[in-house]
């Protein structure tokens, strides 16, 4: 439900306060579609493409061509470059390596219906993360998909 209400959280600023959501056109900035959050010490690439229903917090780091689809990236998270996330929530002081997918179905009903990183999780390079939860301080290597890595 977290992305869900995020989602929902993120539309009312777009009526009540819009000058908290973030705006770009890919050329100085990343490109923004939809509602975005982004906080104002977070690095995001301008060749990002980011959103619909996206926030990033503090200290965040967003790397060159990385796409984000409804996600909550939260402080110190690095993603690196050609990195996707969707249908995800990542964990404080993670890392996404180059060419990782982190990607949940976006299905809220369903028991994995979202990925979910815990604190301090490191996906190595060209490593994809399927509806899959991964506790805190752990380093994904391989591939999974739909497991609870404890």
């Amino acid at each position: 439900m977290s992305l869900r209400c995020s989602g929902l959280y993120l539309s009312q600023f777009r009526h009540t306060s819009p000058h908290l959501l973030a705006s770009g056109d890919g050329k100085r900035t990343a490109t923004i579609v939809g509602d975005v959050y982004i906080h104002p010490s977070a690095k995001v690439h301008p060749t990002s493409k980011i959103g619909p229903n996206v926030s990033i917090s503090a200290n965040a780091r967003v790397g060159a061509g990385a796409r984000l689809i409804n996600c909550i990236i939260l402080d110190d998270v690095e993603i690196m470059e050609n990195a996707v996330v969707i249908h995800s929530i990542v964990g404080w002081k993670s890392s996404i390596g180059k060419w990782s997918r982190v990607q949940g179905e976006g299905d809220h009903n369903a028991k994995l219906g979202i990925t979910i990183l815990g604190e301090a999780v490191d996906v190595e390079d060209e490593v994809v993360v399927v509806n899959s939860i991964v506790l805190p301080n752990k380093t994904l290597n391989v591939s999974v998909q739909e497991e609870i890595i404890l």
